[in-house]
């Protein structure tokens, strides 16, 4: 996926994107025509890496085609619009599924529902049917990509777009393409990536664990876990919203570094709930807290993208872009080996979790205030001026 999102910079916006959708169709079609294992699994690898890749080119895309005075709010729109898209997908996905095993099944949907509640009781015909509904669904996200195809033949890029001075043809020298990479690394830059490392460290302590937090150590009832997991979500879309309006009044490296240090104090709340309260009072407090941490946490994100795009220039922002997604990769690594063979060997480990977390983000926040508020606060709105008067 780095590597992908590296060559923008040759190949540009339109070319990347009419390679992703067949490249990802095509292999998640091939997911559903074999059961060797190895073939499956770089299939998976190879699907969800391009389906990653559409993540990293909207930032990409919208510095370069946005005018600036609406960047912030278009940074905003689409991440909301994502979010929505995601959501109404994973809430149509599973009931897509039921609906296709009760036809394939001869059963009524309700029945289907019920039977899918325990895939292991399943056997023979019903098993197979049950697998192939999951495979319809997966030939119909790969005719979807197919659509997304066709949209993008309708891009029109320019080499201007994605490169601040067009190419002649010729080849850089290899100490000149190390001379071009040379310059992301600087203190800026370095602080940035260790930024978001400290961040992503953190929430990967706990984030993906919240399930088994809520029902094996708070013991909170699993439909009523599964009410309180969609809060977040809602969360999420409202945190986008004040987005722009924070950036304007704090700044954008002062909305980035609040609204993380002020996830802290939640998650250390959250880690102690158990000894706060009991009962339906838990559930409350849970429930508000996860809401709160959520919408706190992606309140900065629409800044944060727009942000790392605009402290490199237009040739280093897809190997940054690039740079930053192989070091959040090895922060996944590290977090899932330390979870796996030492924090959560206890169930004290699940509590732990939140109060690292909050260390880290308290940490990585005061420290992005030191490096980059002064000089760079308003660094969107110097960046919007400059734009403006070319």
């Amino acid at each position: 996926m780095s590597l992908m999102i590296a060559t923008v910079h040759k190949y540009g916006y339109r070319n990347i994107l009419l390679v992703l959708p067949p490249l990802t169709a095509v292999f998640m079609v091939l997911t559903t025509l074999t059961t060797n294992q190895p073939i499956i699994m770089i299939s998976f690898v190879v699907s969800s890496s391009a389906i990653g890749v559409y993540d990293l080119m909207y930032p990409l895309m919208w510095t370069s085609y946005v005018p600036s005075k609406i960047r912030t709010k278009m940074f905003t729109v689409v991440m909301v619009v994502n979010l929505i898209a995601e959501s109404i997908m994973m809430f149509i996905g599973g009931k897509a599924v039921v609906f296709i095993f009760s036809k394939l099944q001869g059963i009524s949907y309700q029945t289907a529902s019920n039977l899918s509640a325990d895939s292991n009781a399943m056997k023979g015909a019903m098993l197979s049917n049950y697998i192939n509904a999951y495979k319809w669904v997966i030939i119909i996200t790969a005719i979807i990509n197919f659509i997304a195809f066709v949209l993008v033949l309708f891009i029109k890029d320019k080499p201007i777009d994605y490169r601040s001075v067009e190419s002649k043809g010729d080849k850089k020298t290899m100490q000149e393409k190390m001379a071009t990479y040379k310059r992301l690394v600087n203190y800026k830059t370095v602080v940035w990536v260790l930024y978001l490392c400290a961040v992503q460290l953190g929430a990967g302590l706990f984030i993906q664990y919240v399930p088994i937090y809520l029902n094996n150590i708070l013991h909170i009832p699993r439909g009523i876990t599964s009410t309180i997991n969609t809060f977040p979500t809602v969360a999420i879309f409202v945190g986008y919203f004040f987005a722009p309006y924070l950036a304007k009044k704090l700044g954008s490296i002062m909305t980035i570094a609040i609204s993380t240090i002020i996830c802290a104090p939640l998650m250390l709340v959250l880690s102690n709930a158990k000894m706060l309260v009991t009962g339906a009072a838990l559930f409350a407090v849970v429930r508000t807290i996860l809401f709160f941490r959520s919408g706190l946490a992606n309140a900065s994100m629409p800044v944060q993208q727009e942000v790392q795009m605009i402290l490199v220039d237009k040739d280093m922002r897809p190997a940054f872009s690039a740079v930053i997604e192989i070091a959040l990769s090895f922060v996944g690594v590290i977090d899932g080996l330390f979870t796996e063979f030492y924090l959560l060997k206890t169930q004290q480990g699940y509590a732990n979790a939140y109060i690292i977390a909050a260390a880290l983000y308290i940490v990585s926040g005061i420290v992005l205030i030191l490096v980059f508020a002064k000089k760079y606060n308003r660094i969107l709105r110097d960046s919007h001026a400059s734009e403006e008067s070319k």
